[in-house]
């Protein structure tokens, strides 16, 4: 059976944002809200970047955001789930590149090594 998926797009005010998602957490019990509240924390966040974000809730009581750049929505969608007691959050993107010639391999691996070099800097506080 296919489970029903719920998607909200979060306002753009990171203070109305985080309204929603409250609002949408009641609805769970007092365990998973208050393992949800780093993940809103986050999502207040990526608001505050001006980023699209969409609160996906899913039948079985779980959630996750999906985020867009708003100018480049073709860049895909990165995923935000968090762990079981909602201290992590795993950051999934996907996205296809071309790699049907040299110039396309050099992009790939340009993307791919611009990803981690940012992952390293905010790592460190750069970013």
């Amino acid at each position: 059976m296919t489970q029903k998926v719920y998607k909200t797009p979060l306002k753009p005010a990171p203070e109305d944002a985080r309204a929603q998602l409250d609002s949408l957490a009641r609805r769970l019990d007092p365990d998973e809200f208050a393992a949800g509240e780093r993940l809103r924390a986050v999502a207040a966040e990526l608001v505050r970047c001006g980023l699209d974000v969409t609160a996906v809730d899913y039948q079985d009581g779980s959630s996750e955001l999906e985020v867009v750049l708003p100018p480049a929505p073709q860049l895909g969608t990165i995923t935000v789930d968090r762990d079981g007691r909602g201290s992590g959050c795993q950051l999934s993107w996907e996205t296809w590149v071309d790699v049907s010639d040299e110039a396309g391999a050099r992009r790939a691996a340009a993307t791919v090594s611009a990803v981690l070099q940012a992952i390293v800097g905010s790592a460190q506080g750069v970013a």
